[in-house]
């Protein structure tokens, strides 16, 4: 029931954007408290207010790529979610522009697995995983669109880690039907220095907690390919129905 809640709220809304603190071995620990700017700024040491400023520059940044990501991707499943939904080639190209640049697939395939099991992985074992990973959030993206009932999505805060490599995006998750939700994005800064996603969270719960958790059997008896080829098992056959009987379908999907 709770990644039913995952795939309505989270993945459709935000496979923004489209994919860990304690996951992450090794991640720095996230403030969720953006709190005010000191006002008596000028009693800080040098080096702090240094720091202070860095950090403000950065959570700046983090909030200007995302805040129009998440209205653009609010705007258009609002206004063409009925041709998204009869239509699966427009949906993935929607995906491909505005959710799959803005996820880091690889992360989130490390941090399900676990970087101790992750690193001694071939490159191609590495490869194998991290496409499956990615095909897998496009699932649920396709999977999650039939529960979108004109759901609106608003930046409302966010946060950085102390070393601002970090961070947390808050969306606000407005319904017509339900309570309003807050949905947490994990996001992490990349090396040309662009942010990008990698876990949600839900009520303190995150989806690779969730799935690892899931994942854990697997990996123990049968091994990183032996969990790959499950979840290509899995997309393979929930897209080979869309593939065999619809045109529309990209090709680069199924």
């Amino acid at each position: 029931m709770l990644f039913k809640l995952f795939k309505s709220q989270s993945f459709y809304a935000l496979l923004l954007i489209c994919f860990f603190v304690p996951v992450l071995q090794g991640a720095e620990v996230v403030s969720r408290s953006t709190g005010a700017v000191i006002a008596n700024e000028v009693t800080k040491p040098p080096s702090e207010k240094i720091k202070q400023d860095v950090n403000l520059n950065a959570k700046s940044s983090l909030r200007l790529q995302f805040e129009p990501i998440i209205a653009s991707v609010s705007e258009q499943l609002s206004t063409q979610h009925e041709q998204y939904k009869k239509d699966p080639k427009a949906y993935q190209a929607f995906l491909d522009q505005h959710v799959r640049p803005y996820w880091d697939s690889s992360s989130t395939a490390r941090a399900l697995i676990g970087s101790a099991e992750f690193k001694p992985l071939s490159k191609k074992t590495k490869h194998d995983f991290v496409q499956a990973v990615d095909k897998t959030l496009v699932r649920y993206a396709f999977e999650g669109i039939a529960f979108y009932s004109g759901q609106q999505f608003q930046l409302v805060d966010v946060a950085l880690s102390d070393s601002g490599k970090m961070g947390w995006v808050q969306v606000l998750i407005r319904s017509k039907v339900l309570p309003d939700l807050n949905l947490d994005i994990l996001v992490k800064r990349n090396k040309m220095g662009k942010w990008q996603a990698v876990d949600v969270s839900f009520e303190g719960i995150t989806y690779v907690a969730v799935k690892k958790y899931q994942f854990k059997k697997i990996l123990e008896k049968q091994g990183v390919g032996a969990l790959t080829a499950s979840l290509n098992e899995k997309n393979n056959q929930f897209f080979g129905e869309p593939c065999a009987t619809n045109d529309k379908v990209d090709k680069q999907t199924c």
